[in-house]
């Protein structure tokens, strides 16, 4: 691993279908910020109500497990830590079916340890149906 790498763990029936996912800069850096651009397909529409919960891991200790109200963060009113964006949504509206662009905007503290970190991102809809499931390995070790 070269200091990322991301695994769509999804379902064939989920509600969003990962086509592509890129991050700038590539490989993301400590004291930078990190874009994360998702392109997708929403195969239904995705209401309000639909959420993410985010567990970070450093080796088998959990960091950080952290529910996220996804049109919440689309409206800009959620977490300070995350700036959600979507090409075809503001958060006011659904999520319309077909292709999609989901931006997310971090900001890393020039403080992340040189370490490995795993990510987990399980979404579901407003209805508890399973939305996405990403999986991404962080690698800070040779990173500087």
């Amino acid at each position: 691993m070269a200091g990322w790498s991301y695994e769509d763990e999804g379902l064939p029936t989920d509600a969003l279908r990962i086509n592509s996912l890129s991050v700038t800069p590539d490989p993301p850096k400590p004291g930078s910020t990190v874009t994360l651009r998702i392109d997708a397909a929403a195969t239904r529409t995705i209401e309000d109500g639909a959420y993410f919960d985010l567990t970070i891991k450093l080796g088998l200790v959990k960091l950080l497990h952290r529910r996220f109200d996804l049109f919440e963060e689309l409206r800009g009113g959620g977490s300070e830590v995350l700036k959600l964006s979507c090409s075809t949504s503001d958060g006011k509206s659904p999520i319309p079916a077909g292709g999609t662009v989901l931006t997310a905007v971090i900001d890393l503290a020039r403080e992340v340890p040189r370490a490995k970190f795993r990510l987990d991102v399980r979404a579901f809809t407003v209805d508890e149906d399973d939305l996405a499931a990403l999986k991404f390995d962080v690698d800070f070790m040779a990173v500087r």
